[in-house]
């Protein structure tokens, strides 16, 4: 039952804690009265805070890695075009661009790595078949720092800065049926007409990301590349990494105002990557209505814990307004008994659920068998990371804390109506 405190020491000094905050050691001491009410209604919080953010951390890792995986192997963070490549991005519309122009956009502060490239199309054949593919020229040296592509090596070497041999994906090499050693022969466009046609040895075979870059990619030094569109200094873009999303913005304008803007446009990866983001945005959508239905399930769970909490405590309530207090006292320390037991389950769960996430966003899991091919399908790793963003705790932990307030309707509305005389006899 609540207790009020009517002792008088007019001779000493209470302690400072009772002084100024008698609701809350009062409200503490009534909610573990009832201990086994009190667990009940702290694990409706517990395990609401810990799955919502176990949730939330695995689709925004999952997601946060697709997406740097594609800016950091495909797209960059920003790019540099010749006006109009965007809108029709054949040979005729590739850039130059000199070598001082390049060296001043790594200066630029937090830009991580400038990646000349071209990149065009053509028809690969071997002695047995043929294929359309992607011919990527690139700077090895910056490449390999870009993407690791000299890590997924699984036959041969990798490119030197002037190779005239090129690296192909495991699953085109199959196509092919060609090898490290080998030779292939491609055919397409050049510059302005020009007709491209080289026969190039196969330098290395490379596992890449995803099934479709496997089957359809082919990378060469950007000399060989130039030289194979006949275009020398020729670029189809210039692809930049930034250290953090953040500068994004900031580091575009920048780059705009080294290249200009009255040849080249610069372009961002949510202008690149719309469809990406569009289906981020799909995807975030259907994230959002399953929390959405698990938070109505939590709130129900929550609303009965204090229905049941007020029910049982109505008497009690009866007696302590009959005794004297005040309703508006006893509502203040009835949400205060909730709060109390609201945070102790949110902290409970954050401290439960941090290391889980924390251990999943180093070592993230590795799938297996159908769901990894899946997951490959629609350009993703076969991997199960968790985002380890303080604000998914944050966000949780306060939605979780609305809900709970929102409960407290029940037992405030419940004091204010009460009838005492029919408490009582309860």
């Amino acid at each position: 039952m609540i207790t009020t405190n009517t002792s008088n020491n007019n001779t000493g000094k209470r302690p400072l804690f009772t002084v100024r905050f008698p609701l809350l050691r009062l409200s503490w001491r009534n909610i573990w009265r009832n201990r086994r009410r009190t667990l009940i209604t702290i694990a409706s919080v517990f395990f609401a805070v810990f799955f919502a953010v176990v949730m939330i951390a695995f689709s925004d890792g999952s997601w946060n890695r697709m997406t740097e995986n594609m800016l950091r192997t495909q797209t960059g963070h920003i790019q540099v075009h010749l006006k109009g490549f965007w809108n029709d991005k054949v040979t005729d519309n590739f850039m130059t661009m000199d070598a001082a122009t390049i060296a001043r956009l790594r200066e630029i502060p937090h830009v991580e790595n400038v990646s000349p490239r071209v990149e065009t199309f053509a028809m690969a054949s071997s002695d047995h078949l043929s294929k359309g593919i992607v011919v990527v020229g690139i700077d090895p040296e910056q490449e390999a720092k870009k993407s690791s592509l000299h890590l997924r090596l699984t036959g041969g070497t990798y490119l030197s800065a002037d190779d005239r041999s090129v690296l192909i994906g495991k699953a085109l090499s199959e196509h092919l049926r060609v090898q490290a050693g080998d030779s292939i022969a491609l055919i397409g466009q050049g510059y302005h007409g020009a007709s491209a046609i080289g026969l190039f040895p196969v330098r290395g075979v490379v596992a890449l990301m995803t099934p479709e870059m496997d089957g359809s990619f082919l990378y060469m030094s950007l000399p060989a590349a130039q030289t194979f569109i006949d275009m020398p200094d020729g670029y189809s873009g210039i692809l930049i990494a930034i250290d953090r999303e953040e500068a994004l913005e900031e580091t575009a304008q920048a780059v705009s105002d080294v290249v200009g803007t009255s040849v080249y446009e610069t372009l961002t990866w949510h202008k690149t990557m719309e469809v990406l983001l569009s289906q981020a945005k799909s995807d975030k959508a259907f994230s959002d209505m399953v929390m959405y239905v698990l938070y109505l399930i939590v709130g129900f769970g929550i609303l009965g814990t204090v229905i049941m909490m007020a029910t049982e405590r109505r008497r009690e309530f009866g007696v302590v307004i009959a005794l004297g207090m005040r309703r508006g006292k006893l509502t203040r320390c009835v949400i205060i008994e909730l709060l109390l037991m609201t945070f102790i389950g949110t902290l409970s769960a954050v401290a439960a659920s941090a290391p889980v996430v924390m251990y999943f966003h180093r070592f993230p899991v590795r799938l297996s068998g159908k769901m990894a091919d899946t997951m490959q399908i629609y350009g993703m790793e076969p991997i199960v990371p968790m985002e380890a963003d303080a604000m998914v705790f944050v966000t949780q932990a306060l939605t979780v804390l609305l809900i709970t307030c929102v409960t407290m309707i029940y037992p405030v509305s419940m004091i204010a109506k009460l009838k005492v005389n029919s408490a009582i006899r309860s």
